[in-house]
């Protein structure tokens, strides 16, 4: 039976004037509603609805719903346009505390999860138009849960780049059981009720869980047209620039500073002709900025890259720039050198976390020096392959972001090379370059962090400020400004190659990169380590393809958690991109499994044809979740393991059914996967076997003009497989051909 909430009126009833009558809360007057004690601390009409916390060691706030509450959009919860919105939330909430149909009310400490739960709710209701829970059929509330993913991630408000968990889920969906349980109390109290359980059955938990692991890969990677021009700008400003730019601190270090003379240019004649005097060394702050503009005016760039002019223009300090309100001027050359630091220090911080897939909050943690042993910067080390044929350069930092809320150390693999190769990964040239750049004021820095906050003055502090360790906000926004000021997206087209929604590259060209978040590093670390994009500059490539042999030579990913969690997402998202671009017609596949796929989503294509490309894309997924489809990538294609007795590599191993969770590396190659039935190949992996064709037909064609084609059989048909499996997937090899018979006619051969 429900229980029904009762207010004491205190009036007269029959002859005792002692015993107080009782009505439904629902059944007050406006006026009583008001003055109700709705809490032992508040009555209905408080702005904050307080109750006594009761559990130890829970805060008060804990007990607490504020109802002008901020929504996602920035308005306040208690403004005209929210009226009914507020109205029935604050009933609903009323009838939970004093007539629960289950008859137990919430615990005093949940009460701000409750509003957390209705922020996410009348936030999302809001920005669709929604007012009432009357408005809630089945299809609304399958929209909320399908919105889900795209909404909570949009509106965190610490620009995090953690997946969503089941339990931050859970609270988006708290609200809705309840418009269906406390639908009678609701329907006295006027306010329009659902017609249908949209939960009968079911579980929030269930939701929650499905949701959770379908948000997996939703936080998607740069676009690839994006991410090449922004990893190869950054990789640039690590040359020539960075160098440029560490002389350029001269201005704070004032090398003159500590001499007892100076020698200055000084006019000797009428005819406006210059001589240099050597005069005694001048203190002050004027001083110091003459002797500052005096060096910038002369200071010469470098050439970058066979260029025919320096990379920048010289520093003129006659040149002024107006700021503020006031229109104060200030001379140009000090606030470009900032600028020009700032550059270097965000291309440093981009390439580090870009390609280490390291989280922005591990980057501030990193620690400042260069450790004199072993000469590398502070929390690198060098470690062995397994194989003994690679050095591996790992990053030991803080983690910030733990289950148990204490931060903690863990590895990051920052690239790696062939044992004995002079070239370090380029995120160690990084972190030398910050190293030199921070060097002017690590002397007296307030932190052993290696970032640095230099303030919000657009000088560049003295060498003797004592500066503390960055913000990681303000490092977001720096890259968000590095983008905006040296990576031209002005000619990036509409779309990119691989969309998943309509003219998605135009709000990268309009935004000139504002929309950018630090997350989509991360992301896109996992996408390279899938599979290296051959336009990325030869430095970037041989990066990322190392990070690809660190994860299957060392098994990192197995000792760090944290990257397991993204290269998982991140192959959520390829799986569904590879499916989507198939129902497309995008993308044709080959292998025995290429055609499976193509041949079983025929259906699916026929339904999606004609929809907006976005909801095409949320309908691939509904696919690919509802089969429960897993993809492993490697640089030779995909294997997709629908059908786990038929594994080549589990078969050549002897491994137990049971035991085939995912491809064997220790069997698997590239000629085994490719006549395997879980074997699937598409466009994105053809640098793979235009390569192969290439080097093993130029090989069979050598042995032939020797004699020897008959040995060569093999590298024969290999080239051979090549050729017809570019073909299916629509890539022709006359460039190859070409290319080969170039180099066949230098040597002789006959192509």
């Amino acid at each position: 039976m429900t229980t029904q909430a009762h207010a004491p009126l205190n009036l007269p009833q029959g002859g005792d004037e002692s015993l107080p009558t009782y009505r439904p809360i629902f059944d007050l007057t406006d006026e009583e509603l008001r003055n109700f004690q709705v809490t032992p601390l508040s009555r209905y009409a408080d702005i904050k609805w307080k109750r006594p916390i009761t559990t130890p060691g829970t805060g008060a706030s804990c007990g607490v719903i504020q109802w002008n509450m901020e929504l996602f959009d920035g308005s306040r919860l208690d403004e005209p346009q929210h009226a009914q919105r507020l109205d029935w939330a604050r009933k609903l909430m009323a009838l939970l505390l004093h007539a629960p149909s289950d008859s137990i009310p919430p615990s005093p400490s949940t009460m701000a999860i409750y509003r957390i739960a209705f922020q996410r709710l009348l936030s999302w209701m809001a920005e669709n138009g929604y007012h009432r829970p009357g408005e809630f059929t089945h299809e609304v509330i399958e929209h909320y849960i399908d919105d889900l993913p795209r909404f909570l991630l949009s509106n965190r408000d610490d620009d995090s780049d953690e997946e969503i968990s089941i339990s931050e889920v859970s609270v988006a969906l708290k609200i809705l059981p309840y418009l269906w349980s406390e639908r009678h109390g609701l329907a006295n109290w006027g306010i329009p009720v659902p017609q249908t359980n949209f939960f009968y059955g079911k579980r929030i938990h269930t939701y929650a869980k499905q949701i959770a692991t379908k948000a997996m890969g939703w936080i998607k990677p740069l676009p690839d047209e994006v991410s090449i021009q922004l990893f190869n700008k950054a990789a640039w400003f690590l040359g020539e620039p960075a160098e440029d730019v560490i002389r350029l601190l001269d201005v704070v270090r004032d090398p003159l500073a500590d001499s007892a003379y100076e020698e200055i240019r000084v006019p000797i004649s009428a005819r406006n002709k210059h001589g240099v005097r050597r005069l005694p060394i001048r203190k002050g702050e004027s001083a110091r900025l003459r002797r500052a503009e005096s060096f910038l005016s002369s200071f010469k760039f470098s050439t970058v890259g066979g260029e025919d002019r320096p990379w920048h223009e010289p520093l003129d300090p006659e040149i002024t720039r107006t700021i503020g309100r006031d229109g104060r001027k200030i001379k140009e050359v000090h606030v470009r050198v900032r600028e020009l630091l700032n550059a270097v220090r965000d291309a440093c911080a981009i390439t580090v976390q870009g390609v280490s897939g390291i989280r922005i909050s591990e980057l501030m943690g990193i620690k400042a020096g260069i450790d004199a042993a072993t000469g590398l910067p502070r929390g690198v080390r060098i470690e062995k392959s397994v194989t003994g044929l690679y050095d591996i350069y790992l990053l030991r930092t803080v983690i910030a972001k733990t289950k148990k809320g204490e931060p903690k150390e863990t590895d990051w693999v920052l690239g790696i090379r062939p044992t004995g190769a002079p070239n370090e990964p380029l995120a160690v040239r990084a972190l030398r370059v910050l190293n030199r750049l921070f060097e002017p004021w690590g002397e007296n820095a307030r932190t052993d962090r290696l970032f640095l906050a230099l303030g919000s003055n657009r000088f560049l502090p003295l060498k003797t400020t004592s500066l503390a360790d960055a913000e990681s906000s303000a490092i977001r926004e720096a890259m968000k400004s590095f983008i905006t000021s040296w990576v031209d997206l002005s000619s990036l087209p509409d779309e990119s190659a691989h969309k998943t929604e309509d003219n998605d590259l135009v709000k990268w060209r309009e935004k000139k990169g504002d929309n950018f978040t630090s997350h989509m590093l991360r992301k896109s670390w996992a996408q390279f380590v899938f599979a290296v994009d051959p336009r990325l500059t030869p430095a970037i490539q041989m990066q990322f393809h190392h990070l690809s042999l660190a994860m299957s030579d060392v098994g990192y990913v197995g000792s760090n958690p944290n990257l397991g969690t993204t290269l998982k997402a991140v192959a959520t998202h390829q799986r569904n991109l590879l499916i989507f671009e198939t129902v497309m017609g995008r993308a044709p596949l080959a292998g025995k499994m290429g055609t499976q796929i193509e041949a079983q989503t025929r259906e699916l294509a026929k339904e999606v044809k004609g929809l907006p490309t976005s909801d095409a894309w949320q309908r691939v997924i509904q696919f690919a979740d509802k089969h429960e489809l897993q993809i492993w990538f490697n640089p030779y294609g995909q294997c997709m393991p629908l059908q786990t007795s038929e594994m080549a590599c589990h078969n050549r191993a002897g491994t137990p059914q049971v035991l085939r969770l995912a491809p064997n590396d220790a069997t698997r190659s590239p000629t085994m996967c490719s006549g395997c039935d879980c074997w699937i190949l598409d466009e994105r992996h053809a640098h793979f076997w235009e390569k192969r064709y290439l080097e093993n037909w130029i090989a069979f064609k050598r042995a032939e003009k020797m004699g020897m084609a008959g040995n060569f059989r093999v590298i024969k048909e290999r080239a051979s497989q090549a050729k017809k499996l570019l073909a299916k997937v629509g890539i022709k090899v006359t460039h190859l051909d070409r290319q080969i018979a170039q180099e066949l006619e230098a040597e002789g051969v006959a192509a």
